[in-house]
This record gives structure tokens, C-alpha cells and sequence, in this order.
């Protein structure tokens, strides 16, 4: 049986709805080679609480929406994870190696039954001075740029993407607008990043019923002083550059800082 560990939550309802936009995709970033396994649950599915099987077992029964279980007292190597309401049960094959989140959600059209995503977890030493970042779009919204202190700094992201990027430490005034610009659709909102540590952030619920909520895991990292890094993993969606064109998927953090957060002074 594995310990439920506390969840950090997003307050404000409007703070909720707008990290539901920002997005993320399975299987982000890379993992440091030698961290022990630790896989988490995050319960993403509104109005309703759900038992956690491990290859058949219960590990943890009556988990609420929002509630992170974890990591899961289970050995490395492939296991069946599945989740089971009153009224389905979903499941999905899961190696477990490294640090990573198992996320039950409701896919982006109307289904009948949410949905099982993984997504990897970049534990690997970052600067002191700066903060990690991963947004999981794991709700029932439509794609969506996110504006940054007026600029555009991701486009055109739905569900079952990602972003990750390394980040000054600090406080971020974000917007989310509809593709290709317009009115806000929520914000602008401040975010704020934690030095030396990952912030996972797990978009959930629909608009449709009022249910847009966001679930925040923040994890320690080691830090490797305030140099710059060499890469970071900026995920499955597009990075806009001053100019307007998009970034690709893997890019060296110079590039990211000179290309889009030399837009963000400090707070």
C-alpha cells in the first residue's frame, strides 16, 4: 500500500482554468540516469473518487479528483496501472523506470470513459537560480496560444501536449488567448516558478460543466549552481521567436532564454 502524498493546488478558479490551457504531452523530458524509480497517480477526472490497481490489486481506494498518490511501493520493470470508478475502469501498460506521473483524464472530445497518460518527469540537476516546468494539457479545452507579458511565448497547444523549459526563478504574468491571438480568454494571472525544483502542472476537468481545475506537484531537484544549462526538452509543442516562427521541439536553453525570456523581466 503506498503512502498518499499532499498535492499542491492551484487556488484561484480562473489560475485553475488558465494552466489548463498550457500544455504538455506522454513522455516529456529526459530523466537522470540515476534516479531510483517513483511513480505517481494524479486522480485528473472531476465529480467522481476512484480506486488505484496495480496489476489487479487496490492500492489505494476512494481517491478524490485533484489527489496525487504516491510514488507507488512498486519494482521497476512493466506493470498494469488502472483506475476504476462505479461506473468504468481504465487501465494502461506502464514501465516503471524513472520519476514519472500516471494521469487518469478525460480525453479532448466527449467520451464515454477518461483516458490513462504518462508523462516522464526531467529530474535531472538544473541551476540554482532557476525553476523547471512542465504543463500537462490534460483537460477538455480547445487549442490555445499562452501569452507571457503580452508576447505570444506558446501556440496552437491541445490535449495530450506538452511543454517543458528551465526558467528564472520567479513570478510570470501569463494570459491565454484563442490560436492565432484575440481577446484573453483567461487572465493575464500570475505563475509563480520555485528555484531548484520541478513544477508539474496538471490541467483537468471541462468548461462544459464548470469542472476546469489544475493540480500542482512541485518535487525538489539538485541543483548544479547558476550556470547555464546545456539543453533543455521544450516538449511536443511549438515555442514562438520574436519574429513569429516556431521553434522545434528540443532546443538549447541559450536559444530558449535569448529567443523568449529575455521578454520576461524579473519580478
Amino acid at each position: 500500500m503506498s503512502p498518499r502524498t499532499a498535492s499542491r493546488f492551484i487556488a484561484s478558479a480562473s489560475v485553475a482554468a488558465l494552466l489548463a490551457l498550457l500544455t504538455t504531452a506522454p513522455l516529456g523530458g529526459p530523466v537522470a540516469a540515476k534516479s531510483p524509480p517513483a511513480t505517481y497517480v494524479v486522480q485528473g477526472v472531476p465529480g467522481v473518487e476512484l480506486d488505484v490497481l496495480v496489476d489487479g490489486d487496490v492500492v489505494e481506494s476512494g481517491v478524490a479528483p485533484r489527489e496525487v498518490v504516491g510514488p507507488l511501493d512498486i519494482s521497476p520493470g512493466s506493470h498494469t496501472l488502472a483506475f476504476r470508478s462505479p461506473d468504468w475502469e481504465v487501465s494502461k501498460s506502464v514501465d516503471v523506470a524513472g520519476s514519472q506521473d500516471v494521469v487518469v483524464h478525460w480525453p479532448a472530445d466527449a467520451a464515454d470513459e477518461p483516458i490513462v497518460t504518462v508523462f516522464s518527469n526531467d529530474v535531472s540537476a538544473i541551476g540554482s537560480d532557476k525553476g523547471r516546468l512542465t504543463v500537462a494539457h490534460t483537460a477538455v479545452v480547445p487549442p490555445a496560444d499562452i501569452q507571457a507579458n503580452g508576447q505570444t511565448l506558446f501556440t496552437n497547444i491541445a490535449n495530450g501536449e506538452f511543454i517543458s523549459a528551465e526558467v528564472p526563478a520567479t513570478t510570470y504574468r501569463v494570459a491565454v488567448v484563442p490560436t492565432g491571438g484575440g481577446k484573453p480568454l483567461l487572465g493575464p494571472v500570475d505563475l509563480k516558478i520555485e528555484a531548484g525544483a520541478l513544477t508539474r502542472v496538471f490541467a483537468i476537468g471541462a468548461p462544459r460543466d464548470a469542472s476546469m481545475d489544475a493540480v500542482v506537484q512541485v518535487l525538489p531537484l539538485p541543483t548544479s549552481g547558476g550556470g547555464t544549462p546545456k539543453s533543455v526538452d521544450t516538449g511536443s509543442a511549438g515555442l514562438v521567436n520574436p519574429d513569429g516562427s516556431i521553434n522545434l521541439a528540443r532546443q538549447s536553453v541559450w536559444a530558449l532564454v535569448a529567443a523568449v525570456f529575455g521578454w520576461w523581466p524579473a519580478a
